[in-house]
């Protein structure tokens, strides 16, 4: 049944398209302008600089811990994952030090939870803020150390596989070839990653007017596609403390199409997407829970 779901999805979002196509046009428009406006400014000048950073032992001065930890927390969504695909490519990391690493570094950019989320949605405070910025980011902190504590024998980097020294007898035109094949996986990359922003965001758009409850209307949405859930969340109607968990679970699971664009990015490498999406559920609910029991003691 597992390998039957993809293409049956796919038949799905054709008929879609099909029956209703005025409806179908406006979720793939939504999810574009989304891509456009937002994820392609953002991620692509990343996803080339640390490639090219990688690709030519710049970073490798640097430990891959801190550096994964820094590109995935700061550029969000999938770049966490793609950053440490690279470093195994590499082999900078071993299996099971990335398989760890990916616990902890793919996390939405705290920009993206100030400024569209805490700002732009919810107009909270700065004593409402810091609270809730604790409880995307302390799950996945804890789901690390605890995974670490248990695997704390296991050696970062295999001992077949040590660091490589940083080639510093590149030339200028071996440096620009290295950059162009970084900024030409980021274009293939960041053009995947409109994709499932498009097709989820359909969708999305159609469970949200077709579904009979409004709550799961708005609960189903946000686990497709977290941006446009995120901003119908908001719209929903119900209380502010359940908005504002919602929200921020929303966010730190980052929705099914973020789940996709990780697994497209993790392609050639022995880690699993589906490892991934257990831990984001887990911490998406941690986080929930959280926001649910303080958010009705943050004062304006």
């Amino acid at each position: 049944m597992k390998r039957f779901w993809i293409p049956l999805s796919a038949l799905f979002v054709f008929l879609f398209c099909i029956l209703h196509p005025s409806e179908a046009v406006s979720g793939a428009a939504a999810g574009l302008s989304l891509w456009y406006c937002t994820v392609l400014p953002t991620l692509l000048p990343c996803m080339v600089l640390s490639g090219y950073l990688i690709s030519t032992g710049l970073m490798e001065k640097m430990p891959p811990a801190p550096f994964a930890f820094l590109i995935g927390w700061f550029c969000g969504y999938p770049m966490g994952a793609k950053t440490i695909a690279d470093l195994y490519k590499k082999r900078s990391i071993s299996k099971e030090y990335g398989s760890r690493l990916l616990i902890l570094c793919c996390e939405p950019s705290p920009m993206f939870l100030t400024g569209f989320i805490c700002t732009g949605m919810l107009r909270l405070s700065v004593f409402q803020t810091l609270p809730c910025l604790i409880a995307v980011y302390l799950p996945p902190v804890l789901c690390y150390g605890i995974v670490h504590a248990a695997k704390k024998n296991t050696k970062p980097v295999p001992p077949s596989a040590p660091f490589k020294k940083a080639e510093t007898k590149d030339g200028p035109l071996a440096s620009f070839l290295k950059f162009e094949e970084a900024m030409m996986n980021g274009f293939a990359v960041i053009v995947k990653i409109g994709g499932y922003l498009m097709f989820f965001t359909m969708l999305s758009c159609f469970f949200r007017n077709r579904c009979p409850v409004p709550f799961l209307s708005v609960l189903v949405s946000g686990l497709l596609e977290m941006t446009s859930g995120i901003a119908f969340t908001v719209q929903s109607g119900i209380s502010r403390t359940m908005t504002a968990a919602l929200c921020f679970a929303f966010a730190a699971f980052g929705g099914l199409s973020g789940a996709a664009q990780t697994a497209s990015v993790l392609k050639g490498t022995p880690f699993s997407g589906k490892t991934v999406l257990f831990w984001k559920a887990l911490q998406a609910s941690m986080t929930f829970l959280m926001i649910l029991f303080i958010f009705p003691f943050l004062k304006p």
